[in-house]
């Protein structure tokens, strides 16, 4: 039961990280369009954002963080449910409504990029 506590303390923790990045960021997670778009660009640019990060620039470093967070967030919510829980997501919304929104919109992302693939 331990582990799960330090799960759940974590998880809280990620969440309130992911907030503070967005308000830095001036992103509203709440807003599905901004959400998707900064989904779209990490995507897009990663490699580019990574490299801008490390040679300081702040807002690089910051959305690669954001961005980090919400793999890490799915990490942990896969450990702690099972990679089925994706399917009950809007559940998780009441505890961690900003890392939902990420996480819709990347899942969307990528499924958009994976179709247009076949």
């Amino acid at each position: 039961m331990h582990g799960d506590d330090f799960l759940l303390k974590d998880t809280h923790g990620l969440e309130l990280e992911i907030e503070r990045h967005c308000v830095g960021l001036k992103l509203d997670s709440t807003d599905e369009y901004q959400v998707h778009q900064f989904i779209g660009e990490m995507l897009q640019n990663m490699e580019r954002l990574k490299e801008a990060a490390g040679k300081g620039d702040r807002t690089a470093r910051a959305k690669v963080e954001l961005f980090g967070m919400v793999v890490l967030m799915h990490r942990a919510n896969v450990k702690a449910f099972g990679p089925e829980y994706i399917a009950n997501i809007n559940v998780l919304a009441k505890q961690e409504s900003a890392w939902v929104a990420f996480a819709k919109a990347m899942w969307s992302e990528l499924e958009s990029r994976n179709l247009d693939n076949e």
